[in-house]
């Protein structure tokens, strides 16, 4: 398929994330230190971005209670910025730490991020 296929479902996919979801704000801190006993980052420099969001609740079948809590969510995010498992994403006032990542990037074009996050 060409490149232009799979830019047209990017844009449909940015389309619908924007249509049903809500935007988000993720946020990376870069360049500090992580302070090894509580994991928090110090002296770094921090960005925002703000891409189109979807959460969904995991179904019950895969909440396992170790890899996946019924607290988690999955969040879907547009093209329009690469999460990191550093980011802290906030939607709707409540701040999400990232757990797990996923893709789907045909032939290297980036449609969606799926993000496994935890309160």
């Amino acid at each position: 398929m060409s490149d232009a296929f799979y830019d047209s479902m990017a844009a449909t996919a940015a389309k619908l994330i924007t249509k049903f979801g809500a935007v988000g704000t993720l946020t990376r801190t870069t360049g500090g230190s992580v302070n090894p006993v509580t994991g928090a980052i110090i002296a770094g420099t921090t960005v925002t971005y703000s891409p189109n969001t979807i959460v969904q609740k995991y179904s019950d079948d895969i909440v396992n209670g170790t890899r996946i809590l019924s607290s988690d969510r999955l969040i879907i995010l547009d093209n329009t910025i690469e999460p990191l498992m550093t980011d802290v994403i906030t939607i709707r006032g409540e701040n999400w730490t990232v757990i797990s990542i996923a893709e789907s990037r045909p032939a290297g074009i980036p449609l969606v991020y799926f993000v496994q996050a935890r309160r």
